[in-house]
């Protein structure tokens, strides 16, 4: 794959979609690729890392690390590792090669220096890290809510 249709991949994704065209371009240059043969694992759970995956051709089995059941297929414009390419965190789920995966590899230090040559890259990859973990934080509020349970003190202060 060419570096125009890396570009449109990556603006595809969310956390690239307000990045001109020029920046991702430079991203793209400074970016690694990773081929995985079928059948071979990408990396697993709680792996130590500092880049971002996104899969260009080839199909994942994204796995839970605590049942070690499928989440999901993963397959072109599935990215992996935000956490770790902004703070370095470990891999969260394992990711199982199902076919051949070809990948875009980026690497946090490339990243950051993108970011601080180009501030307003940071800026626009902060606004949508803010916007998920705002929809996370609203969708986690309302699964709390149906699981709360009245304190029976409450209860029985209501009846008086």
């Amino acid at each position: 794959m060419g570096v125009r249709s890396a570009v449109d991949l990556l603006k595809q994704l969310p956390l690239f979609a307000g990045v001109n065209d020029a920046h991702l371009q430079t991203l793209v240059f400074s970016s690694d690729e990773l081929i995985v043969p079928a059948g071979r694992t990408v990396f697993e759970a709680g792996d130590p890392s500092t880049n971002a995956l996104i899969i260009r051709q080839g199909e994942g089995v994204v796995i839970d690390p605590q049942s070690g059941g499928v989440l999901a297929l993963a397959g072109p414009g599935s990215m992996f590792g935000e956490q770790s390419l902004i703070a370095g965190l470990p891999r969260q789920v394992t990711l199982n090669a199902k076919t051949e995966i070809e990948a875009i590899v980026i690497e946090q230090s490339v990243f950051l220096r993108l970011c601080s040559e180009f501030p307003e890259i940071g800026i626009q990859v902060l606004d949508v890290l803010n916007r998920q973990l705002e929809t996370c934080s609203n969708e986690l509020s309302q699964v709390q809510s149906r699981f709360e349970v009245t304190p029976l003190e409450e209860l029985l202060q209501d009846e008086d």
